[in-house]
């Protein structure tokens, strides 16, 4: 069961940020707590577990209730999650969906986080009432649910991978002057005055594990961008494209993987969000937004452990990483800070993004 001094102490944190009722803060320290003790979502499973004061069947009822009806504000979490995640600033944000099904129900989550310590914590999410990739007009509503939630936050970038490409987006992403970085298929077309042309033939003559970046900028979808590419040692193509000239463009790119670590701490890797049975997208997103919550107190813990007694890294892995999803439920206890902490910034060299090894280099 949660200790009563750890859970005064996260509701203590939580009031300050969000303005619930206090039983209300009591059911969501508790319920963060709980997450972190039995590594899962499943209700069942955490029922036992969320408050000694009550019968599991109680809880049970409690879980439910607060999932069926409790209307949560995603601005207000988000602002918590800026308030207390000591992010680097400009902030590099991540857009990327996660997916499963449960039975025939298909659950899909378009989230939009920030990078912190080689993690992405969510910031905004949909949960998309149909299966495969978003589209222009959902993308876009999240990223203005952004801008009006942090109107004045500076933003290094926007990453994203291939699913999140097209003409309408390119054109709304140049128009709200966000600079990004986002992946392009192999088989985009550019144009110039004698018309369109393959996007390959700027890099054709690129060796494997060669980088090449374009000083000048290319027509694509009807816009001046600029490009970056990278051949892989498997011989695919990385192809970067980004609102204006950076020699770093595929390095920056690799932060993308932060979301990929998030996904994975969230689901099979730490929290098992595919055991939830909750399918109604509104009740998905509730959950989303306490795994959120759970999420940047387990960063915190994991800090505050690292600096008590450093974790050994592997390679291309990040302390916070391991600091936070690595370890067991005795690490969550009332001696965790109420407090931003930080740890050195791992580079997005240390990031592991699957990209090869960076060999050849050079720009035209």
């Amino acid at each position: 069961m949660p200790e009563t001094r750890t859970v005064r102490l996260l509701r203590t944190l939580l009031a300050t940020h969000l303005d619930w009722h206090g039983s209300r803060l009591d059911f969501l320290a508790r319920f963060i707590l709980a997450v972190l003790q039995v590594r899962s979502v499943n209700l069942a499973r955490l029922a036992p577990v969320l408050s000694s004061r009550a019968k599991p069947s109680s809880n049970y009822i409690r879980l439910q209730r607060f999932m069926r009806s409790f209307t949560i504000d995603q601005s207000d979490i988000a602002r918590t999650v800026g308030d207390l995640l000591p992010a680097q600033q400009p902030w590099v944000l991540t857009l990327d969906r996660t997916n499963w099904k449960l039975g025939r129900a298909e659950i899909n989550l378009l989230v939009l986080g920030v990078a912190y310590r080689g993690l992405a914590i969510p910031l905004l999410w949909t949960a998309l009432p149909k299966a495969g990739n978003s589209n222009t007009k959902e993308r876009i509503a999240l990223m203005e649910r952004f801008f009006a939630t942090f109107p004045d936050q500076p933003v290094a970038f926007l990453l994203a991978d291939r699913e999140f490409v097209g003409r309408d987006w390119l054109a709304y992403l140049l128009r709200r002057e966000l600079p990004f970085r986002l992946r392009l298929k192999a088989n985009v077309n550019l144009t110039s005055t004698k018309g369109a042309y393959p996007l390959l033939r700027e890099f054709q003559t690129l060796p494997v594990g060669g980088t090449r970046v374009l000083r000048q900028p290319r027509q694509l979808w009807g816009q001046k961008a600029f490009l970056s590419a990278k051949r892989l040692e498997t011989n695919e193509w990385l192809l970067i494209v980004s609102e204006s000239f950076s020699r770093q463009a595929i390095e920056e790119y690799a932060q993308r993987w932060t979301i990929e670590t998030l996904f994975a701490a969230l689901k099979s890797h730490g929290f098992h969000l595919e055991e939830t049975h909750l399918t109604k997208p509104e009740r998905l997103e509730r959950l989303f937004a306490l795994l959120t919550l759970t999420t940047l107190w387990a960063v915190h813990a994991g800090v505050w452990a690292h600096e008590q007694q450093p974790i050994r890294q592997k390679k291309h892995s990040s302390a916070l990483s391991s600091a936070s999803f690595a370890m067991d439920s005795t690490s969550f206890s009332a001696s965790s800070p109420c407090r931003p902490v930080s740890l050195p910034s791992c580079s997005a060299s240390s990031v592991s993004c699957s990209m090869g090894d960076r060999s050849t280099s050079n720009m035209t």
